[in-house]
């Protein structure tokens, strides 16, 4: 038997536990699917703990490994890694039916083009979060900031987009409509691609990086590589993004960004959606992103380290 959804989380790791948990609080109808069928019982029967500053609380939270449980649902929101983008969206396809859209909400580019050659581009939304959070454990999350969504729709659906935004502002989420989603997916690309390899090749936290003169000088010219390439490509990439990244660090100096945390527990980065990303869309342009390229190269021989231990 199904039970209709507003919303499908897909993906239980940190955002999207995080997500499940604060759209269930609010009210809206939503379902948490997960590709593990085991923990996907667990997590239905234990709920998803949700931490924060100075406050534990457990959330239920229905949770599935068979989308069609939760049919039918009006938006999946995408929020695994790049590299499960085409899987995640198959999945979650028999909750979907011939209306349901998808938004993701990932790092990286190109996932936005991985599901619009699965589904018809019209029901896919594509945008960006600041929000923070480390996973602890299954279904146990701690919230390190709720943080902001820009999203919009390629195709110019803005009546899904705006549907979209009415269920994150529900949970408490502030989301806005993006002009131009390229604009902030590359905004989001170039902070990625300076501090996620940075933080992960050295093991330091966010605010490390502009303590260090020499980490600083490489940050700085990562940004600037990437916020030319994105320039190159057609995206507007606003004067002084190099303070703006800068700022960020020092926003976040205690963060261990999700790439630095994938290293350290043996997982597989996303670095082939982001610097790699950026150095394809170089090469498809006849330019060069070396730094971009040589950051790829260091962190995929940090995960072929890890594989060998």
């Amino acid at each position: 038997m199904s039970e209709a959804v507003d919303v499908l989380v897909v993906g239980p790791g940190a955002m999207g536990c995080l997500h499940a948990a604060l759209l269930a609080e609010s009210g809206i109808r939503i379902g948490l699917l997960d590709h593990d069928a085991e923990r996907a019982r667990r997590i239905s029967e234990r709920g998803i703990t949700l931490e924060s500053v100075g406050s534990e609380h457990t959330v239920p939270v229905r949770c599935s490994a068979d989308a069609a449980e939760f049919a039918p649902a009006r938006l999946a929101l995408l929020l695994v890694k790049a590299y499960d983008t085409e899987e995640a969206v198959q999945r979650a396809l028999p909750a979907l039916g011939d209306d349901g859209g998808v938004l993701t909400l990932q790092n990286g580019l190109g996932n936005y083009e991985r599901i619009t050659a699965i589904m018809p581009e019209v029901r896919v939304l594509a945008g960006t979060t600041t929000a923070g959070a480390t996973l602890l454990g299954e279904g146990r999350v701690r919230e390190a900031g709720r943080g902001f969504v820009h999203l919009g729709s390629p195709s110019g659906n803005f009546r899904r987009a705006r549907e979209a935004i009415g269920f994150l502002r529900g949970a408490g989420i502030e989301a806005e409509l993006a002009q131009s989603v390229a604009d902030v997916l590359w905004a989001k690309a170039i902070v990625n691609a300076a501090i996620n390899p940075l933080t992960a090749l050295t093991g330091l936290p966010n605010g490390r990086l502009v303590e260090s003169e020499g980490l600083r000088a490489l940050l700085d010219a990562v940004v600037e590589e990437a916020a030319h390439i994105g320039r190159m490509s057609g995206a507007f990439v606003q004067e002084g993004v190099v303070n703006a990244v800068e700022a960020i660090c020092r926003e976040t100096g205690q963060n261990r960004s999700s790439m630095l945390q994938d290293l350290t527990a043996g997982r597989r980065t996303e670095i082939d959606f982001i610097n790699g990303e950026i150095v394809r869309r170089a090469q498809a342009k006849g330019l060069e992103a070396p730094r971009c390229a040589m950051l790829t190269a260091l962190v995929k021989g940090r995960e072929e380290a890890a594989r060998l231990e």
